[in-house]
């Protein structure tokens, strides 16, 4: 696309429509965002790895919606949201962000899903520049090519944001950026359908000891989510620990992977856990 003298590039929309997973587990979030959907924007609030960023992914695998994602950190401003010059060759281009590219995105598809990875990591002045496109408004100003990129009638974005409270580094939400969103607490599986999905990553049906893994591993990811280790352990990290187990064939290897999550101080209590769960003794354990 050329505005004026400058030409404009962004990821075609045929790339950021995500698959479906077979093995996903839905705890009812995604039918809550299909009910919710292209309305409020939103904030899941939750711990990390307990699927917040995967339903949204399913929800718009269900629906062929595409998705823009922006990993936000404190450095995320104007070059990362509205874009950026770059060069090629003696080719000269505005390379669009995360905002513009999604109301181009939203116009040609009909709408897009923009996640904002972790953020309440965004600084005070780049949540400003959120504002515009996350009220009635649905457009974004971009003085440096002369530009307001504006959402169609019939067209909108949806901002999905994620954040773990319990991460450091980040800022308080301004008042207006909190009134745009609606916040949704989601917390880790229930134990059974968090189970269920463990057991469908063996390649067969798991045996009987297999299955008793499974619960053990549960067990100790309760102890852990309980705040005294340093670490809990999420439903993310029991997936790895199962597709760790298939790929080496030897639990022990897989319990020694899942030790290195801990910082020194809490590798005594994980491994005095792990022996009276597992009955394996980790300090006797080598990876190679």
């Amino acid at each position: 696309m050329t505005i004026g003298q400058v030409a404009t590039r962004r990821i075609d929309s045929k790339y950021l429509v995500p698959r479906t997973m077979d093995d996903y587990q839905d705890v009812g979030l995604v039918g809550l965002m299909e009910k919710l959907a292209f309305g409020p924007n939103l904030i899941l609030k939750g711990p990390k790895g307990s699927g917040k960023t995967l339903a949204i992914e399913q929800f718009a695998a269900k629906k062929g919606v595409p998705i823009l994602r922006q990993d936000c950190t404190e450095e995320t401003g104007v070059r990362d949201l509205l874009g950026t010059y770059a060069m090629q060759g003696d080719e000269v281009f505005y390379m669009l962000g995360t905002l513009t590219a999604a109301v181009e995105v939203a116009n040609e598809d009909g709408g897009c899903v923009v996640v904002l990875e972790e953020i309440n990591t965004l600084p005070p002045q780049s949540q400003k520049i959120l504002n515009p496109v996350a009220d009635y408004r649905q457009e974004i100003s971009v003085p440096k090519i002369g530009k307001i990129f504006r959402v169609n009638p019939g067209s909108r974005i949806w901002l999905i944001g994620t954040m773990n409270p319990n991460y450091g580094g980040t800022y308080n939400l301004n008042e207006d950026f909190r009134s745009r969103f609606e916040f949704i607490e989601v917390n880790y599986m229930p134990v059974k359908l968090e189970r269920d999905l463990l057991e469908k990553q063996f390649p067969t049906p798991p045996a009987v000891n297999e299955r008793r893994m499974v619960d053990k591993i549960l067990n100790l990811s309760k102890e852990t989510r309980g705040g005294e280790m340093g670490y809990a352990l999420s439903t993310r990290d029991l997936v790895q620990f199962i597709k760790d187990f298939v790929m080496l064939g030897d639990w022990p290897l897989a319990l020694k992977l899942l030790e290195g999550k801990y910082e020194t101080d809490n590798v005594a209590d994980f491994r005095t856990r792990v022996m009276s769960t597992f009955q394996i003794d980790l300090n006797k354990v080598e990876l190679y």
